[in-house]
């Protein structure tokens, strides 16, 4: 077995929650229930949007709130529920957009993951590898973690 490397790039939930137009955040719809999208609305905007039934809601891009520690994590702008969320190993594994399902499945694949220490600011604690619960860095849980985020990559 090759030696598959994780480096952390110290990707921070405020970057890889923000929606990009290639990359938007998956939510569920909340008149319809149907996959939906938040992306970029100009420069301090945002809008979520379903094409399924029409529905649009735009907000200020500067007002953002997390709720990753709950069992149903919403997006950070306007609190809908994540559309890439899934049971797995008894435990909720959910994701943003495509960007965090890559860092995930690249994190979780890895069987060795590197994190380097800031020139200016030391060791920091503040990036997405260093804040994933036990059981994602468990290595007992990474079969079931890896077909748990192709089912999310099939969803998105």
């Amino acid at each position: 077995m090759s030696n598959i490397r994780f480096k952390d790039g110290r990707e921070h939930r405020f970057t890889i929650s923000k929606p990009a137009e290639a990359d938007p955040v998956l939510i569920f719809c909340p008149k319809c229930s149907s996959k939906a999208v938040v992306v970029p609305l100009g420069k301090d905007n945002v809008r979520a949007s379903c094409a399924e039934c029409g529905y649009t809601e735009d907000k200020s891009s500067n007002e953002r709130s997390f709720y990753w520690y709950d069992d149903n994590p919403t997006d950070g702008y306007f609190g809908f529920n994540l559309w890439l969320k899934i049971d797995c190993a008894g435990n909720s594994l959910w994701a943003f957009n495509n960007e965090h399902l890559e860092l995930l499945e690249s994190y979780v694949s890895a069987n060795l993951r590197e994190r380097t220490k800031d020139e200016e600011l030391g060791w920091r604690n503040s990036s997405i590898a260093s804040r994933l619960p036990k059981w994602i860095k468990s290595s007992k849980n990474r079969g079931v973690l890896l077909k748990a985020i192709n089912e999310l990559k099939a969803r998105a």
